[in-house]
């Protein structure tokens, strides 16, 4: 049976499809998306922008009202919803006459994280680990304040995925079923790319296995029980990278990526191809600021 969508634009019916996706484990609400989406022009990215950062702002106000007055479980609810609607936000914005916006709203987005963060039970540690000469930033989601021995889950976040989708496509399933979790910000990843300037690497090992390393310090890791899960883009770095760190027990890619530029050089042109090919960055560069510009 045929079903009738949200946009005729492909790209925000998909967004529109995983917003309301996170619906599953509070990370959305479906009242909240729905009258979002009724406001937003079919096609248009400033519009976009405007509806979800303005939904994501009434629900942050919500959130800090519920934490001043004590109701952790509501703030932690509502810090969760905004951060969703602020990433939903940022997705088009290289489409629009402003997309310096990007980093503020990225920030405002990983400020909704945090209160989340602090209201959950337990709450979610905040974690620096250990990476080269740097450190990067990761969240320890655990069972209980027990204390105990668990077997850990790592999950590793896509190319452009935020911390608050490992929470929802991983971190809380595998809380819910007695599994420790761990995610991170990798190089080209959240604050690894906004903070940091660091840029995505093709020998994932050389970034999970510090990870691991850290995740060995832990009391309540059982270092014979350790998983690692990788969405998007990360189904080429979780194969990669396990086939150098033994000390994974069990890896899953979701979904295997063979070769991640080959959705990239598909909707480039062939000038543009060229110019990667012979290092022409900064030509390369500005023919991409322009055509993420127009393309919508």
């Amino acid at each position: 049976m045929k079903r009738d969508k949200f946009f005729k634009d492909d790209d925000f019916e998909f967004l529109t499809e995983l917003a309301l996706g996170a619906t599953y484990h509070r990370g959305a609400d479906i009242g909240e998306c729905l009258a979002t989406v009724a406001r937003i022009k079919d096609g248009d990215a400033e519009s976009w922008f405007t509806e979800w950062n303005a939904t994501a702002e009434r629900i942050a106000a919500i959130a800090h009202g519920c934490e001043e007055a004590g109701h952790r479980v509501s703030a932690r609810d509502a810090w969760l919803r905004a951060a969703t609607y602020w990433d939903t936000a940022t997705f088009f914005l290289d489409s629009t006459n402003d997309p310096d916006r990007m980093k503020p709203v990225w920030e405002r987005h990983r400020d909704a994280w945090e209160g989340f963060a602090r209201n959950q039970e337990p709450e979610i540690e905040r974690l620096s680990i250990p990476y080269e000469d740097t450190v990067l930033e990761g969240w320890f989601f655990r069972v209980d304040r027990s204390g105990a021995r668990r077997p850990l889950l790592i999950l590793n976040n896509g190319s452009d995925g935020p911390v608050s989708s490992m929470w929802l496509q991983g971190g809380v399933g595998g809380v819910e079923r007695g599994y420790n979790c761990l995610t991170f910000d990798g190089p080209g990843q959240g604050a690894a790319l906004w903070r940091q300037g660091l840029s995505f690497r093709p020998d994932w090992e050389a970034v999970i296995t510090p990870v691991v390393e850290f995740a060995l310090e832990f009391d309540e890791v059982d270092p014979d029980r350790i998983a690692l899960l990788g969405v998007s883009q990360a189904g080429y770095w979780v194969p990669r990278a396990v086939a150098f760190e033994r000390r994974i027990a069990a890896a899953v890619a979701d979904p295997g990526v063979w070769d991640v530029s080959a959705s990239w050089l598909a909707h480039i042109s062939g000038s543009m191809k060229r110019q990667l090919a012979a290092g022409e960055r900064d030509k390369f560069n500005r023919a991409m600021s322009w055509g993420t510009r127009f393309s919508r």
